[in-house]
């Protein structure tokens, strides 16, 4: 037994509460080191010689470690517990205080109380539910959009330059408008809500200096471009009434440096009752002589808010309330979620929680998301982890087990209830297309399936059901192209996409892969209440012979031939979604 693999802390994704008398505990160990393990545990203040049993399940199992999983019920709510690990003929239980042959009570770990507080509580309507990304300037033009004369026609691509940007050279944006706006999103809510997405995701839509608005100028005014408050309203209403969900970015990392807060640091300096919202490093302040931090530090025209200081966090807190009550709004994502202070977003969520206890709370975090989701700052994160498994899958090894790896690895970091909320795209307005990395729409459909497919909120970004094109910023935020709405890709993208919506299997399942004895093919079963959906999705060059688990009832959407009751062959590129 490799003893210094085994690893367990009485916190965080390793021992924490579902309910009010429920503790899910773990344990973590060398991969295929162990052969059982049994918990025992007790209430706390249980001084007798008798412990419940419960025999430890193996979850997740990654390249170099394996993850044990058990459910306690204690009634009063305090748990102590030990781990009897069996490994190879050998007996011995793992305790708060090391490994020993005969613990005692005071060596268990502790779980000395389950507080309302300790509960992670997720929007139980988002569960599974499709989102849909919208960069609105790229979406549609209404007739009521404003009438600007610089805006570049809808069938030419995006301008890019090099400029050489606060030390840091390479493509910037050139503010490029296309004239979409909201009243163009509210017209197109019946096509996003046909495709069967629960959620509307809207891009920055504050007043800013550039066409992707992460450069807010006043947070409480809507870009004129984009409209006007009632033309907002309007949308969220409307998409209300569809039954959909409506979520803004909230751009609160930085702002623009013609934002009145800094412009007040430019005019008054030292003086300015602003000076500590900003990360100043030296005075005078200015664009050219670069003294504060900014995003990234390399963009001097969106200086970073000190989102550390009271003031600005209770300036964010009053901006986003009233903003939620005003729309009556069902979440927000927030951007660069993971250079914000964490006070900021604990004493965030506090407030919209009140206003909503249903409203969620996205973070963009590209890493070890870990630390955002313990329950009292986001609900749900960007699985960026998800889209950089999947491309490397498709891109280089074409081995599903270390697919599998990584994205076991990955889960291991967060309680099992966020699985169902980890929000997994092929991409969004920060990443090349996906269609163009892969360059094939075969293998861009095939993506968008597993993704669709997977446990969690799959996240289209505009366009992607259609599997239209696009390189490096900007040329990944090409305007919508509704002439290929009807295209192959997208009728197929729109078939799963909609059983999605109407699947509870996919939207609340658990998820266990199988092997198909290919390592080319993907193949994965969903489960809920006793009902199973099976996907199998070869990306290789040959056909694919699969053992389905369960046997084949009904082949519901692909291409598969029913060689007996038990297995398909699936064409190569081509996917099967079966019920057994």
């Amino acid at each position: 037994m490799e003893k210094s693999a085994i690893y367990h802390i009485s916190e965080h994704s390793y021992a924490y509460p579902v309910n009010n008398d429920t503790l899910i505990v773990r344990l973590k160990t060398k991969k295929n080191d162990v052969d059982k393990i049994v918990i025992h545990y007790k209430n706390l203040y249980d001084h007798s010689s008798n412990s419940k049993k419960a025999v430890m399940s193996k979850v997740l199992s990654a390249r170099y470690c394996d993850l044990f999983e058990a459910s306690l019920h204690i009634q009063e709510r305090r748990f102590k517990y030990c781990f009897q690990i069996f490994s190879k003929g050998e007996n011995i239980f793992f305790t708060s205080e090391g490994f020993m042959k005969a613990p005692a009570d005071e060596d268990f770990f502790y779980y000395p109380c389950i507080n309302e507080d300790d509960i992670f509580h997720l929007p139980k309507w988002a569960q599974g539910e499709v989102i849909y990304q919208v960069f609105v300037d790229r979406f549609f033009r209404s007739d009521r959009a404003p009438d600007y004369p610089d805006l570049r026609s809808w069938n030419m691509l995006p301008e890019k330059e090099m400029l050489n940007c606060g030390g840091f050279r390479g493509l910037v944006r050139k503010d490029t408008y296309y004239g979409g706006d909201l009243a163009g999103v509210t017209e197109k809510l019946d096509y996003i809500s046909n495709l069967g997405a629960k959620v509307l995701y809207l891009n920055p839509i504050f007043a800013a200096e550039s066409y992707h608005k992460y450069d807010v100028t006043d947070y409480f005014r809507i870009d004129s471009r984009f409209g006007t408050l009632h033309d907002l309203k309007e949308l969220v209403e409307e998409a209300h009434a569809r039954g959909m969900k409506v979520v803004l970015d909230g751009v609160f990392n930085h702002c623009s440096y013609a934002n009145e807060l800094f412009q007040d640091v430019v005019r008054n300096q030292e003086k300015s009752k602003y000076k500590d919202w900003f990360h100043i490093r030296s005075f005078p302040v200015n664009e050219e002589r670069k003294d504060y931090d900014s995003f990234g530090n390399v963009a001097p025209s969106m200086p970073r808010l000190n989102t550390s200081n009271q003031e600005v966090i209770d300036y964010v807190i009053d901006l986003t309330t009233y903003w939620t009550k005003t729309l009556n709004l069902d979440g927000w994502r927030f951007d660069v979620a993971d250079e914000v202070s964490h006070e900021l977003w604990v004493q965030l969520r506090r407030s919209l929680k009140k206003i909503s206890p249903e409203i969620i709370l996205i973070g963009e975090v590209w890493n070890n998301a870990s630390r955002w989701l313990q329950g009292n700052e986001m609900d749900t994160v960007t699985n960026y982890k998800f889209r950089k498994a999947l491309l490397k899958f498709m891109q280089k090894h074409r081995n599903a087990n270390i697919f599998w790896e990584a994205l076991s690895s990955n889960n291991m970091l967060y309680k099992s209830p966020v699985y169902n909320y980890l929000i997994n795209l092929v991409g969004s307005h920060d990443t090349t297309r996906c269609r163009t990395l892969l360059g094939s729409a075969e293998l861009h459909v095939l993506a968008m399936v597993v993704t669709l497919s997977f446990q969690g909120m799959p996240l289209i970004y505009y366009g992607d059901e259609l599997a239209i094109e696009g390189g490096f910023d900007p040329d990944n935020r090409r305007p919508m192209q509704w002439n290929e709405i009807s295209n192959p890709w997208a009728k197929i993208i729109g078939q799963i996409t909609r059983f999605r919506s109407e699947s509870e299997i996919l939207k609340k399942g658990s998820l266990v892969p199988f092997d198909s004895g290919n390592p080319e093919v993907i193949s994965f079963t969903r489960e809920y209440e006793g009902k199973r959906i099976h996907l199998v999705a070869n990306f290789g060059d040959s056909n694919a012979r699969v053992v389905i688990p369960g046997g084949v009832n009904e082949i519901i959407l692909g291409q598969a031939e029913d060689h007996d009751s038990g297995t398909l062959e699936v064409g190569f590129r081509k996917f099967a979604l079966i019920s057994s």
